[in-house]
């Protein structure tokens, strides 16, 4: 393997004069010089079958009592009160009326394939540049609140198990087609993969709470529940739950975009860039504030450190792998005064090692025990992170609700060793791997990406830990469409990789990941008793009971079955120039529709 060992710890100091010369060296010459993708409709290869379960969910006549709201789940289920969405937020200042006009310009580090946002989901930037140009039934700009973004109200029936929508009259899509309750009908059922096989690799999920949707009239929807569920309209209101318009196909997607949001797509060049413009005909009375705002693709993090430093872009996050020196002259601008922060939600990567399980070698459990036991996890998250890093088993950092505290992490949960317990452990793994069949050790392929410093070293880094116990890792790279392909198809036996939560909530992680036949469930696991725990902690309003029956799932996967080896993680934090305002934060910075919609935003001067 030739990857280049760049750690975060050894990052040389870079001067805010030779960040300003690379970003200009960049955006003369990078994107243009990046190769130029034409969008194209996500291949089927990329699809996962529609989630079924051993124990699915049924309908029952008489249903569990509505939660109580808390700071942790609050949402439209608590609080069944009609919600207006016809007024902006308030602004975020006392005494400052928002200002119209202006140009906002932010950089992403990746080009998206096609205008389906729906899909988008293998690189996070690439759920960062349409957002804007599409609405969602529901909608997430601040905290944890969830509201209906296009109806004049909504409310609950039938215990909680039927959700009655209508639609605000007069909201067009982009190409002047009224908004009616069947195109938000055709949009949930494509997100479920009822229309053309292909579930929503984020949002397709719903599929296991919805039992039926109806149209009764043009301004009404109405869908109905297998149980009464808060997670609903959580993950309805995150960037890949758009609405299209009745009839629009991913390979109409592949071609334009099919939104009614409050920019329009201005101009694209592939690989390059995008300039939004302000929609004329949006429905929400005085949005946007702003005249447009421009992306462009630029990959290089230290040239996006220039980029914000030099104020030619407006806003930016930094995580554990931007480097120290670049996030203290972000501080030194806030202690002046200059600029904000604030830490975003689930910006962060939550990477682990993951099995392929149906078939060998990796379908042996001594062979995972072996390769959990061995990992440092010390080790991976100083390399990787420095000391920016945090512990989490099953995508929840110890500070979360559902997350398990530190405490009963390292030198407990098995693969979690330090000093002579992780030597010990190393030698159970090297003992293990004999049991299972290899004296001689074993080769393993693993499925690795071309691209992504970060993701490289610790993919070396796994393999560096690995050959230890005399596992031989071999990686194969390929581009980041064909290895999601592959991961998805359960093509493959290792696979060091990153994922992100959306919405903080145990339903996405166990009903995604883990269940037989979950959208994403990329490793062919399956244990009837998660899926029936599954429907048990979904079910459950006590949040109590309900993190007792996540805790009791996660130790099935990741102490019992050993179906992935957790590794540790980073958090981020956004920053942005003080005439940016109107910025909020939702419960994901990657994934909250209301973050990335930007109608909210103005410039100050």
């Amino acid at each position: 393997m030739n990857y280049h060992r760049f750690y975060v710890r050894t990052w040389r100091p870079v001067s805010l004069l030779a960040m300003s010369i690379i970003l200009a060296l960049v955006i003369a010459c990078g994107p243009g010089q990046e190769p130029t993708p034409t969008p194209t409709s996500v291949p089927k290869a990329t699809a996962v079958p529609t989630a079924t379960t051993a124990t699915a969910p049924v309908a029952t006549s008489t249903a569990a009592p509505l939660a109580t709201p808390t700071p942790t789940r609050p949402g439209p289920i608590a609080t069944p009160t009609a919600t207006s969405v016809a007024a902006p937020s308030p602004t975020p200042t006392p005494g400052i009326q928002p200002k119209k006009g202006g140009v906002v310009k932010l950089v992403y580090a990746a080009y998206p394939p096609s205008y389906d946002q729906q899909f988008l989901t293998v690189q996070l930037a690439y759920g960062s540049w349409l957002p804007r140009l599409y609405n969602n039934l529901m909608a997430n700009y601040e905290g944890n609140k969830v509201e209906c973004e296009v109806c004049a109200d909504w409310h609950l029936e039938n215990s909680g198990k039927t959700m009655v929508f209508n639609l605000l009259p007069g909201i067009k899509f982009h190409n002047g087609k009224e908004m009616t309750s069947a195109d938000l009908a055709y949009s949930l059922k494509m997100i479920m993969g009822q229309i053309d096989g292909l579930q929503s690799p984020r949002s397709g999920i719903i599929n296991q709470y919805i039992e039926s949707i109806e149209t009764p009239s043009k301004t009404q929807l109405v869908v109905r529940l297998v149980r009464p569920s808060e997670f609903v309209p959580t993950i309805l209101s995150i960037t890949t739950s758009a609405i299209y318009p009745e009839g629009t196909t991913r390979d109409d997607l592949a071609k334009k975009p099919a939104g009614s949001g409050p920019f329009v797509l201005a101009k694209a060049v592939p690989g390059a860039g995008m300039i939004f413009e302000r929609n004329p005909s949006y429905f929400k009375p005085g949005l946007p504030y702003l005249d447009g705002i421009e992306v462009t693709l630029l990959s290089d993090l230290t040239a996006q450190a220039a980029a914000l430093l030099t104020h030619k872009i407006e806003y930016l996050s930094a995580d554990g792998e931007t480097a120290l020196q670049i996030v203290s002259q972000y501080k030194k601008l806030v202690a002046e005064s200059k600029m904000k922060t604030v830490s975003i939600p689930r910006v962060s990567p939550m990477p682990a090692v993951y099995f392929g399980l149906s078939k060998p070698p990796l379908n042996n459990l001594k062979l995972r025990q072996a390769i959990n036991l061995a990992l440092d996890r010390a080790d991976i998250g100083q390399i990787r992170y420095g000391t920016k890093y945090v512990e989490h088993l099953l995508l929840f950092n110890p500070g979360d609700v559902y997350g398990t505290p530190k405490e009963k992490i390292w030198d407990i949960v098995p693969g979690w060793g330090t000093g002579a317990k992780k030597l010990q452990e190393v030698e159970q793994a090297k003992q293990l791997v004999k049991d299972a069949g290899y004296p001689d050790g074993i080769d393993v392929l693993a499925l690795g990406r071309t691209t992504g410093w970060n993701q490289q070293i610790y993919a070396e880094e796994v393999q560096r830990q690995l050959a230890k116990v005399n596992i031989r890792v071999k990686f194969e790279l390929y581009d980041v469409t064909t290895e999601a392909s592959r991961f998805a198809a359960a093509n493959y036996q290792l696979h060091p990789y990153n994922y992100k939560m959306t919405t903080n909530d145990p339903d996405e992680v166990v009903g995604q990941y883990w269940i037989t036949g979950g959208p994403r469930n990329d490793f062919a696991y399956s244990n009837p008793e998660v899926d029936r725990l599954f429907i048990a902690m979904s079910s459950e309003q006590d949040l109590a009971k309900r993190k007792a029956l996540f805790l009791q799932i996660q130790d099935i996967i990741v102490v019992k079955d050993v179906a992935l080896a957790p590794t540790p993680s980073t958090y981020a934090d956004a920053y942005w120039w003080n005439r940016l305002q109107g910025f909020t934060v939702g419960f994901s910075g990657d994934f909250s529709s209301g973050f990335w919609r930007g109608d909210r935003l103005w410039l100050q001067d």
